[in-house]
C-alpha cells in the first residue's frame, strides 16, 4: 500500500470517527439536563454534519489537497465547539475520540510540512 493510499484511508477513518463522535454526543446530550447552550450545540452539530458531507464528496481525499486540509480544519474546530457546548454529556471515551480525530489529522499534516511552499520548503 502506498503512502497516498494509507493517508486516504486514514482520512476516511477520521471522517467516520467524527461522524460517530457527533452521533454519540447527540444521543448522550439527550440524557442530561436541558442546557442553555442547546441552540448553539445543535448549530455546531449541523455544521459538523455539513463538513463531513463536504469531505465525503471530495474526489481527491488527500492531505495534499488544500480543500481537504481546509475542510478538516473547519470540521475539527466545529467538533471542539460541540464538545464545549455538550460538556455535561462528554465522557472520557467521547473526549478520547475527539483527541484521536484531531491528532490523526495533525499527524498527517506534520508528515507533509516540508513539502508546502508556505513553510519555506523546510
Amino acid at each position: 500500500m502506498s503512502v497516498t493510499e494509507e493517508e486516504t484511508l486514514t482520512l476516511a477513518e477520521v471522517i467516520n470517527r467524527a461522524e460517530t463522535f457527533c452521533s454519540k454526543l447527540e444521543f448522550a446530550s439527550q440524557d442530561v439536563a436541558p442546557n442553555k447552550d442547546e441552540k448553539e450545540l445543535r448549530g455546531k452539530l449541523g455544521l459538523c454534519r455539513v463538513q463531513i458531507a463536504y469531505l465525503r464528496n471530495i474526489d481527491n481525499l488527500s492531505i495534499d489537497n488544500p480543500q481537504v486540509r481546509d475542510g478538516f480544519r473547519h470540521l475539527i474546530t466545529a467538533l471542539m465547539w460541540v464538545a464545549f457546548y455538550a460538556r455535561n454529556a462528554v465522557d472520557f471515551k467521547l473526549y478520547r475520540m475527539l483527541v484521536m480525530v484531531e491528532s490523526s489529522f495533525t499527524y498527517l499534516i506534520l508528515r507533509r510540512i516540508p513539502k508546502y511552499r508556505t513553510n519555506g520548503n523546510a
